[in-house]
């Protein structure tokens, strides 16, 4: 059984916070990643089993299932496994698919991280939405544990923000001006080379997403420390306002104003790692 501690606690609060508000302003295109699984699908009878790492609140897999829903016959049935540590996104997730439109399939939410999960059943899909950048120095480990759970005809997908992404500079900043947060955080590329020098085959697919920021420019408003913690992905409220301003200079920069808007630019790409063997165990 996994413990959390009340640090792990108080961290995934914040987090959870930071992410609600993200997500309501994030121009997020998630159609690319289904029409690539639409593309490598190719489920057999009688079962089609799913496995979403780091599934966060849920709402990319509601989009999954319901597309699995639709390309699947009726006598297969849909086995759709989820590892999420976060106890809030877990409570959020869980609201999301125990609902009448899903309860034909069989679902499962492991409270763990996916290091720590183990099984012998093998899956048609596994996916890796926006989460490995949570999991440094063990992504070489993390695919090959997915490649060995995947059947024959499987594959891993694999979605993170691009080199390009402002979220990232802001990341830095952070880091750079207080000594704490993240120095270093995975992007797409980087994951390129992961990739290549496993030695294994992939198709990558790039694609613009965009982030509205106007309320990190609002001035005591809890919406715009939430926002401001999430690009940082840590406390905007330990920095000085001097620092503060130097953040905020770094987005304003990057604003492209549009119908109302205030948008900055997080491109993304996914990846299709079909299954395969691993050419280079080091």
């Amino acid at each position: 059984m996994t413990y959390t501690t009340e640090l792990e606690t108080k961290l995934y609060e914040a987090y959870d916070v930071g992410y609600q508000v993200f997500l309501q302003n994030w121009l997020i295109n998630r159609q690319v990643a289904l029409d690539l699984i639409a593309k490598y699908f190719q489920p057999r009878p009688p079962q089609v089993a799913v496995l979403s790492v780091g599934a966060g609140p849920g709402d990319f897999d509601v989009q999954v299932i319901r597309f699995l829903q639709q390309q699947l016959p009726k006598d297969f049935t849909l086995r759709y496994l989820a590892v999420e540590p976060n106890p809030l996104h877990r409570q959020r997730y869980e609201q999301k698919i125990n609902t009448s439109e899903f309860s034909d399939v069989e679902l499962k939410v492991y409270p763990i991280n996916v290091q720590e999960f183990q099984t012998d059943e093998k899956f048609d899909i596994i996916h890796y939405t926006h989460c490995l950048y949570h999991m440094p120095n063990d992504e070489k480990q993390i695919i090959r544990q997915g490649l060995e759970m995947l059947k024959e005809d499987g594959f891993l997908v694999i979605t993170l923000d691009t080199r390009e992404a402002v979220m990232f500079e802001t990341i830095f900043k952070y880091a750079a001006l207080t000594g704490q947060g993240f120095a270093d955080m995975l992007q797409m590329e980087q994951m390129q080379t992961i990739v290549e020098e496993l030695g294994l085959l992939y198709e990558l697919v790039n694609y613009p997403e965009y982030m509205d920021v106007h309320l990190c420019f609002e001035q005591a408003s809890p919406g715009s420390k939430a926002l401001l913690d999430f690009f940082c992905q840590a406390d905007s409220g330990i920095l000085t306002p001097q620092q503060r301003e130097e953040i905020l200079g770094l987005l304003a920069s990057k604003v492209n104003q549009q119908d109302g808007r205030e948008l900055v630019s997080l491109p993304s790409a996914t990846m299709i790692i079909p299954k395969q063997i691993v050419n280079n165990p080091d």
